[in-house]
């Protein structure tokens, strides 16, 4: 260890990747928020040391970007267009000709006029400000070219942070090459080993990919930063048959304080298929190792067997779509018992969902394997009971303040959900009180003070 501090020791510029933030539209899944997250407090904890950097697959090539465009980035003002300029010069003038006309009522509407299009010019200018409009409620897209500074210098003095998507949106192999050529050093987040331990519940498309990721990220890296003990284990246990080299990892727990303002439920009313119900909430993408087919199950089963009243109770799911999830969400939408009672929500900005955990009478976490439980945090800081499945790094979260069954307990399940939305409101509040009481949320500002602390404990 003490050659491997005397190596990392030469370490004094940080470049923190963005790439995955640069690329992502819509409301973010877990690792888009850890990237954000870190990314938006790194400069407080690295100070000039740091640059943002974005990695264009397409070149081989770490570049650089200032802070205005990162902090764009970084707040989902604005997005990278990584594709190559268009190769046909006419394309590149027919886009820069529109882009101008947009942005000149006058010009816009004359070319309209000229097209033979067949309205007014109220008309026109009303069309034209619905698209302005449009693109302004959108983060803008930026040309890579237009927004890079610089390539990065790559030496033994320079540190890449990477926590991203990786294995979609950079060539490790490609980069291990610029590495064993210039010296850098890597510190990637590794969020979890569940591709190798757990293959059956990977997207199969997937499976071509993340195997060999993981072998590519064992020759890249030199320090894994890991969001749970659990991981830490696996990737040590990982490490230990794929590299003859050591490869230090440390721990930091996620933060779980959403963003924007503070914990309130006045800002957005409650969607009107929960107005006056006591709910479940599950918060994950809909796929099969989230394991919302162990909800749905215990949901009909208390259906049918009148435990729960679909006038009065409801489940909501928030996530996105993810694979191997049509079957489920037709027999969900099919299935008169649950069709008006399962409640389905995608792309929830963090302001609604602030206000589905406030409102929420518990929250649900079924999942078969965790490397952490981001949303299971969540809830607990919003002080909610909460019951959870009691594998992987979910048994890091809460303590005994969380119920914990096994996966596959329909029966178990049905019982836990049917107890909580029938307890009388004292009840629930009492066991609310003690979460609140007990349970010590760790904020994002705590979060990124452990990582950047851990990550320069490992460079001195």
């Amino acid at each position: 260890m003490r050659g491997a501090r005397n190596k990392w020791s030469r370490c004094l510029r940080y470049l923190f990747d963005i790439t995955t933030a640069a690329r992502w539209s819509g409301a973010a899944v877990g690792i888009v928020r850890v990237e954000r997250e870190l990314a938006r407090r790194a400069r407080q904890y690295l100070g000039d040391d740091l640059t943002y950097s974005i990695y264009d697959r397409s070149r081989n090539l770490v570049a650089l970007v200032n802070d205005d465009i990162a902090r764009d980035i970084i707040d989902s003002k604005a997005l990278i267009d990584f594709a190559p300029p268009p190769r046909h010069p006419l394309k590149a003038i027919r886009q820069e000709i529109r882009r101008r006309l947009m942005a000149n009522a006058a010009l816009y509407y004359l070319s309209q006029r000229l097209r033979g299009r067949p309205f007014s010019r109220e008309q026109i200018l009303q069309i034209r400000t619905r698209e302005l409009e449009k693109a302004r409620g959108e983060a803008r897209l930026l040309r890579i070219n237009d927004v890079i500074s610089g390539s990065a210098r790559l030496d033994e003095k320079t540190c890449i942070i990477s926590g991203g998507l990786d294995w979609e949106f950079k060539d490790l192999r490609a980069l291990t090459a610029l590495k064993e050529k210039n010296g850098f050093h890597y510190c990637a987040i590794v969020y979890d080993l569940i591709p190798v331990l757990f293959s059956h519940f990977i997207v199969p498309d997937l499976l071509k990919i993340l195997p060999a990721y993981f072998a590519d990220l064992v020759g890249i890296a030199d320090l894994a930063m890991c969001i749970s003990e659990t991981t830490r284990k696996d990737w040590l246990a990982y490490c230990a048959v794929h590299t003859d080299r050591p490869i230090p990892a440390r721990v930091f727990p996620l933060g779980s304080d959403l963003s924007g303002k503070g914990h309130t439920n006045s800002e957005l009313p409650l969607p009107e298929s929960l107005q006056d119900k006591r709910f479940a909430l599950y918060v994950s993408t809909i796929e099969p190792r989230k394991n919302h087919r162990v909800l749905y199950e215990a949901w009909d089963l208390c259906m049918s067997t009148g435990a729960l009243d679909p006038e009065r109770h409801a489940l909501v799911f928030v996530g996105r779509r993810g694979w191997s999830g049509s079957n489920l969400l037709s027999q969900i939408s099919t299935n008169p018992r649950t069709r008006d009672s399962i409640v389905l929500l995608d792309n929830v900005p963090d302001e609604q969902l602030r206000v589905l955990y406030n409102n929420c009478t518990v929250a649900l976490f079924p999942s078969f394997y965790e490397g952490y439980g981001l949303p299971l945090a969540e809830a607990l800081s919003y002080g909610k009971p909460c019951i959870s499945s009691n594998t992987g790094a979910l048994a890091e979260i809460g303590g005994d303040l969380v119920q914990r069954l096994h996966p596959k307990d329909t029966i178990g399940w049905a019982q836990a959900i049917s107890r909580c939305l029938n307890n009388d409101i004292l009840d629930n509040e009492t066991r609310a009180a003690r979460v609140r009481d007990e349970y010590r949320p760790v904020s994002w500002d705590q979060d990124a003070l452990r990582f950047f602390s851990s990550l320069k404990g490992e460079l001195s």
